[in-house]
């Protein structure tokens, strides 16, 4: 099978993108579209380094909270900052910086983050892809093991059916 840059996954099923993205050791951003909401998937060298949404529930702080991480009232004040510096530091930095989370819960915040952001994906059945090549300059880079991501939402789809 061909591998388009963009289509539809109902054509090319999410896990044969995934595979494909980290058989040629690609580096880019899969934006993956359905109705309103775009998820992105981010990889260098083949191997999922982030992930982001525009899904209010796919935030960081609200999976925070959802984690028992972080208080509501804190996650309040944090956007509070955040808006106030105009969004030129990120969310993750200042719940840091003002003693909200500890760097340690942050990172584990964004790693649950990321897994939650792509599993959601798998459950879409009809949804627009697309790749591009190259990295947004301010992406953090987390190591994602795709072997054992894909076996844990595996496992996690049979547990939720």
């Amino acid at each position: 099978m061909a591998f388009s840059l963009s289509g539809n996954v109902l054509d090319v099923p999410l896990p044969v993108i995934l595979q494909i993205l980290q058989q040629v050791n690609a580096t880019g951003t899969l934006t993956v579209r359905s109705s309103a909401v775009e998820k992105r998937i981010h990889f260098k060298n083949g191997q999922i380094i982030f992930a982001s949404s525009t899904e209010g529930n796919d935030r960081l702080g609200e999976m925070l909270v959802k984690a028992g991480l972080l208080s509501r009232e804190s996650l309040e004040a944090a956007l509070k900052l955040f808006h106030k510096n105009a969004g030129f530091k990120k969310i993750g930095a200042i719940l840091v910086e003002n003693g909200f989370v500890s760097p340690r819960d942050l990172f584990a915040g964004l790693k649950t983050q990321v897994k939650d952001i792509i599993y959601s994906l798998f459950l879409w059945d009809d949804a627009e892809y697309r790749f591009e090549k190259g990295l947004p300059p301010d992406i953090i880079q987390l190591q994602i093991n795709m072997p054992e991501l894909i076996t844990e939402i595996i496992e996690r789809i049979k547990r939720e059916a």
